[in-house]
């Protein structure tokens, strides 16, 4: 009996052994267990998450800092600031099909290595049209991994850990805004100018942040080649023997101990998808009509809809985070607020500066300064939005739907309460728990990666990526009408928008604790 226990513990049980010899890839997966390997693929895909998020809402700041050099209009302006967005939507289903087709991890080498080019010659832009073809493509290539992270992270993971760790990816992706400010903070005051005669530019403080904002790109690119493809895609393209040898490697790094001890020996799943070749464009529409028919429709419209209001919300907004933060101290340190809820100190301020104007003076002046306040605002939300994710994922991996409904009822009471309190400051703070909806994008995630097929799930993340910066830039464009029009009726209006989510979470499949 002694001896037996002995063999057990040095891994000889022969039940054991048995019961594991062949296995599902969920069950082999889960035999790798969780470690070492795990936890630097999460950092990586995360780095990947960031990198992409400082691409897209980083431009922010440099357009800011650059509308004088670039000669700017408002209109311009905007349209700059929104490229980045247009290029997630034109790349979404190319990804897609090349994330279902040719690979998770070789998705995100070629899509950041690519960007990463393109991101870092945009700041040797000569003027506002190159630099946006320039950010269109950059943003393409990166958008990538908005899926192809999630989605190789949470197929190397054993089910127990796959919700929290994706969910620590959120983080990043959520406080990419903040690290662009960061980065601003010291670079943007530099005064240095360089003179580049062949371009015919002055090299000035915002084109070191943008070239400095393209770097994590590359680093993550380089990062990615420690790391191994999906086996969970392996086994959906045939690829048993390869997939095998990519989980022995990972229980390796995992256990410590020789690849050769994994006890799993075989996969028995079979590919998802038929072996036949087909063409390019047939293969994506099949892809995508999949997901549009039985049983995946319902599935798919219940995430697509939530998709479009957490996007339009989270996205929307964090855009006009400067704009509204400004308008907020800019009258707090002029000494007025008093008895003033947002949207009236958005209204106060608007017509004050309308009303200092001189009509003497014609001349206007270009000023391109980033106050102090805008970039400590974009720090503040940074902060708030990645120790709440922190914490949702440490909480919460296993209970999303019910994560999800308080998220985005809090962001709903929120939208109400900012409106109703007549204080401020208080204003500021419920504008920024109306933002934290973005936090349920990271749930969103998970529910994309559990419940549709290997064959589809890089298909199904692009398209919902696609269809949220749509909306996001549907929305960034409403939100500046909406807001002068009719400021409280704007912010009502999204919260019965965010209600309906709510009620829609409701009906999403039921929370589980998975088997550990």
């Amino acid at each position: 009996m002694h001896l037996k226990n002995q063999l057990k513990e040095k891994g000889f049980d022969k039940e054991k052994d048995k019961s594991l010899h062949s296995a599902t890839i969920e069950e082999a997966i889960t035999a790798t267990g969780f470690g070492k390997y795990n936890f630097g693929l999460m950092l990586v895909c995360s780095w990947t998450l960031q990198a992409m998020g400082m691409d897209l809402f980083g431009t922010s700041f440099v357009v800011a800092a650059a509308v004088c050099d670039l000669e700017l209009s408002m209109q311009q302006r905007a349209l700059l600031t929104a490229t980045p967005l247009i290029g997630v939507v034109l790349g979404a289903q190319l990804w897609g099909y090349i994330s279902d087709t040719k690979g998770r991890r070789l998705t995100l080498v070629l899509s950041m290595s690519i960007g990463f080019v393109f991101a870092a010659l945009s700041s040797f832009a000569p003027n506002w049209k190159i630099m946006a073809l320039l950010k269109l493509v950059s943003s393409t290539f990166t958008s990538a991994s908005n899926s192809a992270s999630y989605t190789l992270l949470g197929e190397s993971c054993p089910e127990f850990y796959r919700g929290p760790t994706m969910l620590l990816c959120n983080c990043f992706l959520m406080c990419s805004q903040a690290v662009v400010a960061l980065f601003a903070y010291p670079i943007l005051p530099l005064e240095f100018v360089y003179w580049i005669d062949f371009l015919s530019i002055k090299y000035r403080s915002w084109r070191l942040l943008a070239l400095v904002m393209s770097l994590p790109c590359a680093a993550t690119a380089c990062l990615l080649q420690l790391f191994h493809e999906s086996p969970k895609f392996l086994v959906s393209i045939g690829k048993n023997e390869e997939a095998l040898e990519v989980l022995k490697k990972i229980y390796a790094c995992n256990s410590g101990k020789q690849a050769n001890t994994f006890t799993v020996k075989k996969i028995v799943d079979k590919a998802e998808q038929a072996s036949e070749k087909e063409s390019f464009f047939k293969t994506m529409w099949h892809q995508t009509a999949a997901l549009f028919r039985p049983p995946l429709l319902k599935v798919t419209l219940k995430l697509f809809y939530l998709v479009t209001i957490i996007y339009m919300t989270g996205s929307g907004f964090i855009l006009w985070l400067p704009y509204i933060m400004n308008n907020l101290f800019s009258v707090l340190e002029a000494g007025g607020g008093q008895g003033m809820n947002l949207c009236t100190i958005i209204r106060y301020s608007t017509e004050s500066v309308g009303v200092s104007g001189n009509d003497t003076m014609i001349q206007e002046v270009c000023n391109d300064t980033i106050q102090d306040t805008t970039l400590l605002s974009a720090m503040t939300y940074g902060a708030l939005a990645s120790s709440s994710n922190l914490v949702l994922s440490l909480t919460c991996g296993s209970r999303k739907r019910f994560a999800m409904i308080c998220i985005v009822t809090t962001s709903a009471v929120a939208a109400v309460l900012l409106n109703v309190i007549a204080v401020p400051i208080a204003g500021g703070i419920f504008f920024f728990f109306f933002l934290l909806c973005a936090l349920s994008m990271g749930i969103l995630s998970v529910y994309f990666v559990e419940l549709y097929p290997t064959s589809l799930r890089g298909m199904a993340s692009c398209l919902s990526v696609m269809l949220g910066r749509s909306s996001a830039f549907l929305g960034v464009n409403a939100i500046g009408a909406l807001i002068s029009a009719n400021c409280e009726a704007t912010f009502y209006g999204w919260a019965v928008l965010l209600l309906t989510a709510v009620v829609l979470s409701w009906y999403l499949p039921k929370d589980k604790v998975p088997n550990k």
